[in-house]
């Protein structure tokens, strides 16, 4: 049953110094801060400054809104950037957690990491959707070149032809999937790893002519086909991406299977079993693990967090969380106890006592490889 209770208070914290957009987690006591309460309510931000009110404000800007439903808290964001969970925050009766399903990017710093198929415990298959671009494009009544073997022929399922895969023109547009596939498989190593394997690409994994950046899965119709070769095992699992966030090149991609030996540690650090060579990570950052036939994954005291994708209109079922867009940090906390009466902005911080132990346990301590970043 979710955690819930009477009151939910919000509290909004905005990281006002000049950065790479990343929030320092262990300085997050020293932001600014406005407090809420109440049930149904409409939180505005004007000029970095925010206030709530149940009525509407046509000339503010809507930052969200929490709607009291029969047994739960309802959060509907209204904001541009990508929101995301911070895992560090979440207070809940499994601990702080949170689950990796298809479509989740895990941000660990400046590094992310995106599920881009999963194969839950049912044995049910989901794959991430693929862009415009990497869909098969081409006219069934014309006939094609692949610019690899030279064969001519038209499309269908038996003979696809990929001629949008990349800005290459005239004789070179059109090429088999079958020869890309097998290209690219040249320009990749297989390691077996204690949680499943991993595939990691020589160089960048990128058109060798135009030098146009290529995905590693297409659609045609309703059907998705890899660019590479993989054998699925028949056991739940998960397909991680490491993106690159300058030009979305496919570095490496992690099969982790519900068969692995031991807890899977992230980070910069020798010990970790996926490195992320990256100053903003921490030597072990996070922790992938099974928990209730779940993939799910847990900060390790980071200095930058551990930060999952959600959706813009989310349930609360933890006792508190927090979610990060931006630079503005959200606080949300379920309690029992208001003050009657005062204004909203006015009131203390209530938690419940099981609440506020779990946050002395939890407090987190100063990594020995924690940094400050300088602000150009």
């Amino acid at each position: 049953m979710p955690a819930y209770k009477s009151n939910l208070e919000v509290q909004i914290k905005q990281d006002q110094k000049q950065g790479m957009g990343l929030i320092d987690h262990e300085q997050t006591d020293t932001f600014p801060v406005w407090k809420f309460r109440g049930g149904s309510t409409t939180i505005y931000e004007e000029n970095q400054m925010y206030t709530d009110s149940t009525e509407m404000q046509p000339n503010k800007n809507v930052l969200l809104k929490v709607s009291k439903q029969k047994n739960h808290y309802e959060i509907l964001l209204s904001v541009m950037q990508p929101p995301f969970m911070v895992v560090k925050d979440i207070k809940s009766s499994n601990g702080s957690e949170y689950p990796l399903v298809v479509n989740s990017i895990i941000r660990l710093g400046r590094v992310e990491y995106k599920v881009i198929e999963e194969r839950n415990k049912h044995m049910q298959t989901f794959k991430a959707p693929c862009s415009i671009k990497s869909s098969f494009l081409s006219d069934n009544n014309l006939t094609y070149q692949c610019k690899f073997c030279f064969m001519e022929g038209r499309q269908s399922k038996d003979q696809l032809f990929l001629t949008n895969i990349c800005r290459c023109a005239g004789n070179g547009q059109a090429v088999h999937l079958e020869c890309l596939r097998y290209w690219v498989d040249s320009n990749i190593i297989k390691e077996e790893t204690q949680f499943g394997l991993t595939l990691k690409w020589n160089k960048q994994h990128e058109c060798s002519i135009c030098k146009e950046g290529l995905p590693i899965r297409v659609q045609y119709e309703d059907e998705y086909f890899d660019l590479f070769t993989l054998d699925r095992p028949d056991l739940q699992y998960i397909l991680v991406e490491n993106i690159n966030k300058e030009k979305n090149l496919c570095n490496e991609i992690y099969l982790i299977h519900s068969l692995l030996i031991d807890n899977i540690k992230i980070g910069r650090g020798f010990q970790c079993d996926i490195k992320a060579q990256d100053i903003t990570v921490s030597r072990h950052h996070a922790t992938i693990k099974l928990t209730d036939g779940n993939f799910v994954i847990q900060d390790n005291k980071s200095k930058f967090g551990t930060l999952v994708s959600i959706d813009k209109k989310i349930s609360i079922d933890c006792a508190a969380c927090s979610l990060q867009i931006g630079k503005i940090l959200i606080n949300l906390i379920q309690s029992d106890q208001i003050q009657k009466g005062a204004p909203s902005t006015q009131h203390k911080l209530t938690q419940l006592p099981q609440i506020n132990k779990q946050l002395e346990e939890d407090e987190p301590q100063m990594d020995d490889d924690s940094f400050q970043l300088e602000n150009k």
